[in-house]
C-alpha cells in the first residue's frame, strides 16, 4: 500500500471515530398536543398507573382523570398525597408539582402518554411529524420512527380507556401500565 493511501485511510479513521465519539441527539418522542375536542373523550376516571423503569425500580400512583371537548385534568396521588396536578385547554398545559416528583416526570409527560394512549387514531396520525408512524390493530397501538418501534401500547379491554392498557416506551425505557374505571362505577 502506497504511502498516499495509507495517510487517506488514516485520515478517514480518524474522522470516523471522532463522529463516532461526539454525543448522539436523542430521539425524542412526538407531543401531539391534540385538542380536548379531538381526544374524542368524555370520561370521568379513577387510575392505578404503574411506572416500571429499565432499571426494575417501580413506582405506583393513583390518579383521577377526567375528559371532556374543554379540557383534560388530571390529579396524580402517591401515598394520599398529590404530587401532579395538569390541566390541559388546547392551548396552555398548567401543572402544579410535588418538589418530590423527580423532574423527569411532569404535565407534558402524562398529556403525551394519555393522548397516544386515548385519542382517536386518525387525530394522533394528522399531528404526527415527518418520520413519524402510528399502527392500529384494535388491541394493539404501535408508534414507530422510520419502521423503528418507539412505543407500544396493549389494550385488555374495549372501550380502551376502561380496563388496562399497557405502553412501552422504547425510546425512554419505561413501561406505564394504566388501570382504570369510571369514577361513578358504572361500565358501558
Amino acid at each position: 500500500m502506497n504511502a498516499a493511501l495509507r495517510v487517506a485511510l488514516l485520515g478517514l479513521l480518524l474522522v470516523l471515530g471522532a463522529c463516532a465519539s461526539l454525543p448522539q441527539r436523542r430521539l425524542q418522542l412526538p407531543q401531539p398536543k391534540l385538542t380536548p375536542a379531538a381526544m374524542a373523550m368524555e370520561a370521568s376516571l379513577v387510575q392505578r398507573l404503574r411506572f416500571t423503569r429499565g432499571d426494575g425500580g417501580n413506582e405506583v400512583l393513583e390518579a383521577q382523570l377526567e375528559s371532556d371537548a374543554t379540557g383534560l385534568r388530571l390529579a396524580a396521588f402517591a401515598l394520599g398525597r398529590r404530587v401532579l396536578l395538569l390541566d390541559w385547554d388546547g392551548v396552555h398545559l398548567a401543572e402544579q408539582r410535588a418538589p418530590q416528583l423527580p423532574d423527569s416526570v411532569g404535565a407534558a409527560q402524562f398529556l403525551r402518554d394519555l393522548q397516544f394512549t386515548y385519542a382517536p387514531t386518525a387525530a394522533l396520525q394528522a399531528a404526527l411529524p415527518a418520520g413519524w408512524q402510528l399502527r392500529d390493530d384494535g388491541d394493539r397501538r404501535e408508534l414507530l420512527w422510520r419502521g423503528t418501534s418507539a412505543m407500544v401500547i396493549a389494550y385488555a379491554t374495549m372501550p380502551r380507556w376502561q380496563g388496562t392498557a399497557t405502553l412501552d416506551n422504547r425510546i425512554e425505557g419505561y413501561r406505564l401500565e394504566i388501570e382504570s374505571a369510571r369514577a361513578d362505577g358504572e361500565t358501558d
